[in-house]
This record gives structure tokens, C-alpha cells and sequence, in this order.
């Protein structure tokens, strides 16, 4: 008696192979989604995270501007406490004095360093002198 399945064995074990392969690429298709998923939360936190402490900024700004008008890291506890383990919160200003019209740059920063995924907000504004030579601050411009 002869032996005729051979042929039917390979088609089977052909089927068998494509299969898994497709289960692994869908597998790891998903995988990606997950992740890519995961990262847009980070993002979405991270941003948030930004133009809050952005925000209690340029309230600090506006009621000290001497001292965060020189470069001084601005600090924000409020938004500090919205952060989880992990993030890291930074306000810092810089201003230029001379040109056409002084003004700075407030820029706020939320990063989470062991995803390297990293936020950036800020304010462009000018600054005038009232009759005691005290900076204010006006005309902001929100910048993303």
C-alpha cells in the first residue's frame, strides 16, 4: 500500500506556521498600540502638569518679579503636588532688558525622565516700569 499524504502533512503544517506567524504580528501590533497608548497618557499628564505650573508661574512672576526677573528658578508647590513619583516640574524666566521693547520668556517644563517623554509650555511677555522703576509685567502671549 502506498503512502499519499505527505503532501496533505506539508499544506498542514504550512497552515499551522502562517497562523502563528499572524497570531505573533497581531500580537505584537498590540503590544505597540498598548505602549504608543500608554505614552499619549504620559503626554496628555504631562502637558497638563506644564501649564499648571505655568499658571502659579506667572502668579509668582507677577508678585516678585524682581528676584525671577534675574534667572531664579520659580517654584510651584501647588503644581508639584499634582506631579506623581517620577515627574519633575521646572519655571524658569528669562528676560532681556534691552531692544525694541524689554521683555522675557516664561517657560515651564514637566518631564518624566525614565520615559524620556518631556512637555513644554510658555508665556512671552513685556515688561514696562511703573513711577518707582518697579518691573510690570503685560501683554502675555501663550506659546506651546
Amino acid at each position: 500500500m502506498r503512502k499519499r499524504n505527505g503532501f496533505f502533512s506539508f499544506s498542514i503544517v504550512t497552515v499551522a506556521v502562517l497562523a502563528l506567524g499572524l497570531a505573533l504580528t497581531a500580537a505584537t501590533v498590540a503590544g505597540k498600540y498598548f505602549q504608543m497608548a500608554r505614552t499619549y497618557e504620559d503626554t496628555v499628564r504631562l502637558t497638563y502638569l506644564a501649564e499648571s505650573a505655568l499658571y502659579e508661574g506667572w502668579d509668582q512672576l507677577c508678585q516678585q518679579p524682581d528676584d525671577f526677573l534675574r534667572g531664579k528658578e520659580i517654584p510651584v508647590p501647588q503644581a508639584e503636588r499634582l506631579a506623581v513619583q517620577g515627574e519633575r516640574l521646572s519655571v524658569r524666566c528669562r528676560y532681556q532688558p534691552a531692544g525694541e521693547a524689554a521683555g522675557g520668556f516664561l517657560k515651564a517644563q514637566a518631564a518624566m525622565p525614565d520615559t524620556g517623554v518631556r512637555q513644554t509650555c510658555g508665556l512671552r511677555f513685556e515688561v514696562t516700569a511703573d513711577e518707582q522703576g518697579k518691573p510690570v509685567l503685560s501683554g502675555c502671549q501663550y506659546v506651546n
